[in-house]
């Protein structure tokens, strides 16, 4: 049976191809019109170009596929090529069958909290999903509650308001303290990065601004526009610029610190209801790695699963999946494999020489004999890594295929890869990746993060010698590299560690400033020649700048 998943909102699309319940090809929008969460495409949105690209991995037409299903929150214009065929489903329930049928529990409670899903008529009026609370076990997933709000306007704008949404509230303070994308939205990454460096000073005043009880978030509209003025209010009493980025600072604490009290008191409610030892999430506020970490901190769950695109991209790989399980009626058995994010185009040795040559003399090239060492010896002696391997990875976090890497040693690496590489704060930390069987060497949790999905401590006695990935409160973004998932990653890792006694790499995104991740051997060599990269390294190349360039 061939599914074809569509997946998205108003922004973030994406699609998935599932072939007898095997997610066969996963990728984002983004990632082909290289814009930042496709946003804005206007009638170029039709071409649904992620449907076209996972067909061809399969080798398929739109015709050669069984099913087609999507969210019924994505902007039609994405599914106007097939709105035909399409078998609707709810969003939240796109995103839940992405984390659980991603999951390796054979039972779990299920936990969706984002911006705003599905349009639903309560009392008359139109309100949109907001947090959802389920069962997943072989018979499928059960709603146990959901929490939906208010839509103050119905036209999927950006500044839209909806009650009742841990995920508006913070876009709306990312969105006033300055922290926007491109295409106009909240940057909530930025918000969290900055969060360390603030104060507890306006913690409780933005508690007051909603109400927290027995497994419910309310947050009225009136409650929203007072979270909006007091920000601007602070701002405005701000002497200099020194003083406002100090407010700014102690806004992201404050909604940190909240959506964190937040999410740990719903995941311990739906421990209560459900008795399950086992948690999976999706949405938007999932991809908030500290809240995650706290999850398994504080409360009684034991396990977390978190599906890697759990932002509104990865609800394809959610409707592809519940077209499998629940309209094809296929049973649901957990898979004895680590869910592999790695489901974009493997692109041919061919096609990366064609990338390369297309730049006549401006790049140098050779192929070592041993790749690993080669790359971990430049990372070493101080080299920043543009690293292109097989299959791009889904989700917005680079996972060891489209990463750029460096060497965590470096006291100075975190402020050189900001300003010269990404174009960024300052302030903007970077992950460490590091391999399974050494991790508790240099970090307070076993639990591992092959998603770059939890945010543990640095343990105090290893801080010095991993700086750059290291942030100002002693925490790091982690990834747990694998070779059940990445063999090439933990090779290079391998090496670096016989060099430096090291067994970790700083790894950030292959792309610059609010441009999408690298998909395509050309997008890398672009990045390469348009950046401070040092060198670039494309499946068996080692790529550098010609003299001048």
């Amino acid at each position: 049976m061939r599914i074809l998943g569509l997946g998205g909102s108003h922004h973030d699309f994406g699609a998935c191809l599932v072939e007898d319940g095997r997610v066969v090809s996963a990728v984002e929008e983004e990632r082909l019109v290289r814009k930042k969460i496709a946003f804005g495409l206007g009638p170029r949105l039709q071409q649904c170009r992620a449907g076209d690209y996972v067909l061809a991995e399969g080798g398929l037409g739109p015709q050669d596929v069984d099913l087609i299903v999507a969210n019924d929150f994505v902007n039609p214009v994405y599914t106007l090529r097939h709105r035909d065929r399409i078998e609707w489903i709810g969003h939240h329930l796109s995103h839940a069958a992405s984390t659980f049928y991603t999951s390796p529990f054979q039972e779990a409670a299920v936990l969706v909290m984002d911006g705003r899903g599905s349009t639903v008529e309560r009392d008359g009026e139109q309100h949109g999903e907001t947090v959802t609370f389920y069962r997943g076990d072989a018979d499928g997933l059960t709603p146990v509650r959901s929490l939906t709000g208010r839509v103050a306007t119905a036209e999927h704008r950006l500044d839209d308001t909806y009650e009742n949404s841990i995920g508006w509230m913070y876009e709306a303070v990312s969105k006033e303290i300055g922290f926007r994308t491109v295409g106009g939205m909240g940057a909530p990454g930025k918000t969290m990065g900055l969060a360390p460096y603030g104060t507890p000073r306006h913690v409780e005043a933005l508690a007051a601004l909603y109400d927290l009880h027995d497994g419910t978030f309310r947050q009225s509209l009136a409650q929203q526009d007072a979270v909006r003025a007091l920000v601007a209010g602070e701002l405005a009493k701000a002497a200099d610029e020194e003083a406002a980025d100090a407010v700014r600072a102690d806004f992201a604490y404050a909604v940190q610190a909240n959506t964190e009290r937040i999410v740990v008191e719903l995941a311990r409610w739906l421990h209560r209801e459900t008795g399950a030892t086992d948690l999976c999430l999706a949405g938007g506020v999932a991809l908030n790695s500290v809240a995650n970490y706290l999850i398994l901190r504080d409360t009684p769950f034991e396990r977390l699963h978190i599906v890697p695109a759990a932002g509104d991209g990865g609800t394809a790989i959610g409707a592809a999946l519940y077209g499998h399980h629940v309209l094809g009626g296929h049973p649901w058995a957990p898979s004895p494999e680590l869910f592999s994010p790695y489901l974009g185009r493997l692109h041919t040795e061919a096609e990366i020489e064609a990338a390369v040559a297309a730049q006549g003399g401006r790049l140098r090239v050779e192929r070592p004999d041993d790749l690993y060492a080669t790359v971990a010896r430049e990372l070493a002696d101080g080299a920043v890594v543009g690293w292109f391997q097989g299959r791009s990875e889904i989700g917005p976090r680079a996972l060891g295929n489209r990463s750029i890497l460096a060497d965590p040693r470096d006291p100075g690496m975190k402020d050189r890869i900001n300003a010269k590489v990404k174009h960024r704060e300052a302030f903007r930390p970077f992950a460490p990746v590091v391999l399974e069987d050494r991790q508790t060497e240099y970090f307070d949790t076993a639990v591992p993060a092959h998603y770059m999905l939890l945010v543990p401590q640095v343990r105090e006695d290893r801080r010095t010698d991993i700086p750059s990935v290291t942030h100002v409160d002693g925490s790091a973004r982690l990834q747990t590299a694998t070779p059940a998932l990445n063999p090439e990653l933990c090779a290079l890792i391998t090496a670096f560690d016989r060099i430096t006694g090291v067994p970790v790499l700083l790894n950030t995104s292959f792309n610059d400033n609010e441009e999408p991740i690298v998909e395509s051997p050309e997008d890398a060599v672009r990045c390469f020649l348009t950046t401070e990269l040092d060198v670039l390294v494309l499946h068996g190349l080692v790529v550098r700048k010609a003299d001048g360039t």
